[in-house]
């Protein structure tokens, strides 16, 4: 393999790596057909592999003003694709609930969640239930994301947490380890085994 085919090997492993991420964040989106969402979602990385594909044929321009205007397209695409990625409504919502007003994510929550009852935004409006003290509440809508999508793990994580603070502990221990098992971002499966391992 001579040194010219080199950029394009690591430019196929990228868009190849990043669109893995893709399905791999979004598991539980494939696995509800929820392809429409999905294609949102996936709005920066088509940006990206676009941006990728062009450069083996960009890299044969020398024209400055040519270089720059491709930065400058492709600069501004990744930054639409990335703000329509995600819908007005999910932004207001986790923004509410970061700045802990879980009076309005919930409101947030709970309208993404009548308009499409995935598990993401059931187990999102578990969340802002739970922080907000809406613990009955809470564990049924969790519940809820649990049997949309038995393989969705923050829905069992957020539904421990609950069990958890109503002295719930079989309960809890159930549900982490249900969390642990199923498609659950790695920070929160170390999170489960941590308080896991508080609980023996």
């Amino acid at each position: 393999m001579g040194t010219a085919a080199v950029p394009i090997v690591l430019t196929f492993l990228l868009v190849f790596f990043a669109w893995r991420m893709v399905f791999s964040m979004n598991g539980d989106l494939v696995r509800a057909r929820a392809w429409g969402v999905l294609a949102r979602k996936a709005l920066p990385f088509g940006v990206l592999t676009l941006m990728a594909l062009s450069m083996l044929v960009i890299r044969n321009f020398q024209e400055q003003g040519v270089l720059t205007a491709w930065v400058a397209i492709f600069v501004a695409g990744v930054l639409a694709a990335n703000f329509f990625s995600t819908p007005v409504a999910e932004r207001r919502a986790s923004k509410a609930f970061r700045r802990g007003d879980y009076e309005n994510a919930i409101a947030e929550y709970r309208t993404l969640s009548e308009e499409r009852p995935l598990a993401r935004y059931l187990a999102f409006l578990g969340a802002a239930l739970g922080a907000n003290g809406d613990s009955e509440e809470s564990v049924e809508v969790s519940t809820r994301a649990v049997d949309a999508d038995p393989k969705y793990g923050l829905a069992y994580y957020n539904r421990a947490l609950v069990h958890r603070r109503a002295n719930r502990r079989s309960r809890a221990a159930k549900d982490l380890q249900r969390a642990i098992d199923a498609d659950l971002p790695r920070r929160f499966k170390n999170a489960a085994r941590k308080l896991l391992e508080e609980m023996k």
